[in-house]
C-alpha cells in the first residue's frame, strides 16, 4: 500500500474515532488506536525527501498514538523522527509541544486526581515575552481572568444571577477546579486541566459537566474575539452576563506593550486556535463602550481620568483615582462586577467619565494600553 492509501485509511477511522468519542469511550479509544497504526504505516512509506509531507504526517501519527493513550508508542515515535534531523522546522515545534503534552498527562494521570479529558493550552508571545518566560504580573493577571471567566460560564450555565459583588460561590468552584501545568515553552506557555471534583455530585443532576463547562468558555471566548456584536448576543442572551464576559475578554487581550497575541488551543495541534491580540482589544472597547456604558445626557461632557486606582467601594458606588498626586473620586460603578475592577487595584488605569456639575459619572475603565 502505498502512503496515500495508508493516509485515507487513518482518517476516516480518526473521524469514526471522533464521532464515537462522546458516548463510546472504549470503541473511540481502539479506532484511534488503528488510525495511529495507519499513519505510522504511511510515515514508514514516504521518505524524507519530502520534507513538509513527512513532517505532517510524523505530526499526525504522534498526535494519534497520543489520542488513543498509547503514550509510549507516542514518544518512541516522536523521538525516532526527531533524532532523524530531517523535520521541518513547524513539525519540530509541533512534536515538542506534544511530547510535553503527553507528559503532563502522564503527570495528570498518576497525581491521584480525577482530570477531564485534555487541556486548554493557553500562551503569550511578542513585547516582553521570551522563550519560556514572561513577567510574573502578566502571567498572574491573565490566570486569574481565566478563572474568573470558568466561574463566571459555571454560574451562567447554572442560570445564577448576575453577581457583581464578591468571589464566585463555593458551590460554584466545587463544580470544577482549575489547575494550572507547565506547558512545553515556546513563547510562554502553560495549560490548564479542569478537576472533576467530588463535590460536584452533591449538586444534582442540572450541574453542567466539565466537557459543557469547557466547551462553553471556549464559545464564549471564539464568539467574544470573533463576533462580539451578533453570535455572542445569540449565545448570551442576557444583557448583564454578556457586558461582564466582554469586560473580563478585554482584560485577557494585549494592549500590544507586555505583549502581542494571546492564544488558547484545545491541544498542541489545534487547527483552529483563538488569538487575542490589539485588534481584538480594540473591538471589544468600541462595543461596550457602545452597549454597556452610561449614554451621555445633554449637559454632560465626556472625559477620562488616567492614574493609578487606590480605592473602590462598590457597595458605596464609587471608585477613586490617583491622578499626578491628586484623588478623584468616580461614582456611578455599582454596577461594575467585582472580578472585572478588583484586578486592576494599584495599577494605572483609564476612566471614561461623563460630568455634570462637578461630579464625576463612571463609564468605563481598563487598563492603560
Amino acid at each position: 500500500m502505498s502512503w496515500a492509501d495508508f493516509h485515507e485509511r487513518s482518517e476516516r477511522l480518526a473521524a469514526e474515532a471522533q464521532a464515537e468519542a462522546p458516548t463510546a469511550h472504549d470503541r473511540a479509544l481502539a479506532l484511534y488506536v488503528e488510525a495511529a497504526q495507519m499513519e505510522s504505516h504511511a510515515l514508514d512509506a514516504i521518505t524524507s525527501a519530502k520534507p513538509r509531507t513527512y513532517g505532517v504526517t510524523a505530526v499526525s501519527a504522534v498526535a494519534l498514538w497520543f489520542k488513543a493513550k498509547r503514550f509510549a508508542n507516542a514518544q518512541q515515535l516522536a523521538h525516532r523522527v526527531l533524532s532523524q534531523n530531517a523535520l521541518p522546522p513547524f513539525a519540530v515545534e509541533q512534536l515538542q509541544g506534544l511530547l510535553q503534552s503527553i507528559w503532563s498527562e502522564e503527570v495528570r494521570q498518576s497525581a491521584g486526581f480525577k482530570f477531564s479529558e485534555g487541556a486548554l493550552l493557553v500562551s503569550v508571545s511578542g513585547g516582553q515575552t521570551v522563550t519560556g518566560g514572561a513577567p510574573l504580573d502578566l502571567v498572574l493577571s491573565k490566570v486569574e481572568g481565566i478563572q474568573s471567566l470558568f466561574f463566571r460560564t459555571v454560574e451562567y450555565l447554572q442560570r445564577l444571577p448576575h453577581r457583581k459583588r464578591g468571589a464566585a460561590p463555593i458551590e460554584v468552584q466545587n463544580v470544577c477546579r482549575p489547575w494550572l501545568f507547565q506547558a512545553a515553552p515556546g513563547s510562554y506557555q502553560f495549560a490548564i486541566a479542569i478537576e472533576e471534583t467530588a463535590q460536584r455530585t452533591l449538586f444534582g443532576p442540572d450541574v453542567p459537566s466539565v466537557e459543557e463547562i469547557k466547551g462553553t468558555f471556549i464559545g464564549l471566548l471564539r464568539d467574544t474575539t470573533e463576533d462580539p456584536s451578533e453570535a455572542l448576543a445569540r449565545r448570551v442572551p442576557d444583557k448583564e452576563y454578556r457586558g461582564t464576559f466582554l469586560k473580563l475578554t478585554r482584560a485577557l487581550a494585549p494592549t500590544g506593550k507586555d505583549f502581542s497575541v494571546l492564544t488558547i488551543k484545545r491541544s498542541s495541534t489545534d487547527p483552529d486556535p483563538i488569538n487575542l491580540d490589539a485588534e481584538s482589544r480594540k473591538t471589544i472597547t468600541e462595543l461596550i463602550r457602545k452597549d454597556f456604558t452610561k449614554p451621555k445626557e445633554t449637559g454632560e461632557t465626556e472625559g477620562q481620568l488616567s492614574g493609578i486606582l487606590r480605592a473602590v467601594h462598590l457597595d458605596q458606588d464609587w471608585l477613586e483615582v490617583t491622578v499626578d498626586g491628586k484623588h478623584e473620586r468616580v461614582y456611578g460603578v455599582g454596577e461594575t462586577a467585582d472580578d472585572v475592577v478588583g484586578p486592576l487595584m494599584n495599577r494605572l488605569v483609564i476612566v471614561e467619565i461623563v460630568t455634570q456639575g462637578g461630579r464625576q459619572m463612571f463609564r468605563d475603565i481598563e487598563a492603560v494600553p
